[in-house]
């Protein structure tokens, strides 16, 4: 039988709290503190070496909670560390988890020592994740579709904070959006020219002006260019003052947008160039495209440590909780909150460009969309990225090509075929 320590940690950016506790409950001296760099790590693991020498204890688990990246460094040395007799289980914990399983104790402040103690309580529960392997192949490229999240992110709070922006100096643009994109076409107009020169401005001059700006894109420039002379003879003018300053937001904006679009590019250049080194199925599904196919993939990570697509669903937030009492049965349920954000983004992203490029999510998703008055497109999509959860768990754990004769007969959950196409 194995005899197991536990050692629970709080993590910042100086210091590691630490708390050693032995699984029959046994406290090994006071919580205490190491520096979180080489040094102190050297230092915790020779009291870890002298506990298990003299207890006997050749099981060692040690968690934290997966909240930033200053346990990095510590997880990685004990789980490149060798010691005679004694393995090492690291564990990143999510902090939901904690704060939930520390109402169970009296102790209600919230102090890195408490925290400690917290977490290697949690430890002796085993009701625990995956171990945490900083040594993953896919962790390079992880970080990178991460960061890439985090762009699109970015992005899109930009484009919000200049349509608010945009409402104050233009508001009939923003109210009837004669372009509907938030495109270069419609940052140029709205950042170089005022209200009053666009109104007075000739029709055919504003149309040759539209189909500049916009790569002789639009079909019919002329029609554009009037309902953009609509919006402005019709908006509300604000006091010049006010207007210089939201001129100058607009265009401080739209300089930030332009170079995170460029960094969006180069983002999706270093993605393809670090994923060369895997075999992506996914690659294989025409619609998924390649930046979402890579996302995926490297959310995943190995696919072998899960057993089901249900599990892999639970990992990415699509799966619906139950609210149910006696004979009550709640008709509508809520996703869950704990899951991995990035890959529940990447499966949802993948399954709208599903749905506009391949026929059988093309059909699934309009049946989901009309079974329902409200949240049509919102359920739909979720629906259909649980969809997208089997089709992944299937090419991913037999290694092979999507062929979407067979998948659309048996929805990728039979194990019998294993035709490449």
């Amino acid at each position: 039988m194995l005899k197991i320590l536990n050692l629970g940690i709080d993590i910042s950016l100086h210091t590691a709290t630490c708390c050693l506790l032995g699984q029959e409950g046994k406290l090994y001296g006071k919580v205490f503190n190491v520096d979180n760099n080489l040094p102190g790590f050297e230092i915790l693991k020779h009291k870890i070496v002298e506990i298990c020498r003299l207890e006997g204890y050749d099981t060692v688990r040690i968690g934290l909670e997966a909240t930033s990246m200053y346990g990095f460094h510590l997880l990685s040395f004990f789980s490149n560390t060798c010691i005679n007799g004694v393995s090492f289980h690291i564990y990143q914990i999510n902090a939901k988890y904690i704060n939930r399983f520390k109402k169970v104790f009296s102790e209600k402040e919230k102090t890195d020592v408490i925290d400690a103690r917290v977490v290697a309580e949690y430890l002796k529960f085993e009701m625990l994740p995956v171990e945490f392997k900083p040594d993953s192949p896919y962790l390079p490229l992880q970080r990178l579709v991460r960061y890439r999240y985090h762009t699109v992110k970015n992005i899109e709070k930009e484009k919000k904070t200049y349509l608010a922006n945009l409402f104050l100096k233009f508001p009939g643009w923003v109210q009837n959006r004669p372009i509907k994109t938030l495109g270069v076409s419609s940052i140029d107009i709205t950042t170089e020219l005022t209200l009053d020169e666009i109104s007075e401005m000739p029709l055919e001059q504003l149309a040759l002006i539209v189909s500049t700006t916009g790569k002789n894109h639009w079909p019919d420039p002329t029609v554009i260019a009037s309902e953009i002379q609509k919006a402005a003879k019709e908006s509300y003018r604000i006091r010049p003052a006010l207007s210089s300053s939201v001129s100058f937001i607009l265009a401080s904006i739209s300089r930030t947008l332009t170079a995170l679009k460029q960094n969006l590019k180069q983002l999706d250049m270093a993605i393809e160039g670090e994923s060369k080194g895997f075999n992506n199925p996914l690659l294989s599904v025409r619609g998924i495209g390649y930046v979402y196919a890579t996302g995926i993939l490297a959310s995943v990570g190995d696919i072998k440590r899960f057993s089901s697509h249900n599990q892999l669903a639970r990992l990415a937030g699509l799966v619906w909780k139950k609210n149910q009492s006696g004979k009550f049965q709640s008709d509508e349920t809520h996703l869950v909150r704990e899951c991995d954000k990035f890959l529940r983004y990447y499966l949802v992203e993948a399954a709208n460009s599903l749905r506009i490029y391949n026929e059988e999510y093309q059909i699934f998703y309009q049946k989901k969309y009309q079974e329902v008055p409200d949240h049509k497109h919102k359920r739909a999509l979720v629906l259909t990225a649980r969809k997208v959860v089997r089709l992944v768990f299937a090419l991913l754990s037999k290694n092979q090509l999507y062929d979407p004769l067979y998948y659309s007969r048996s929805h990728g959950l039979s194990s019998n075929c294993q035709r490449a196409v």
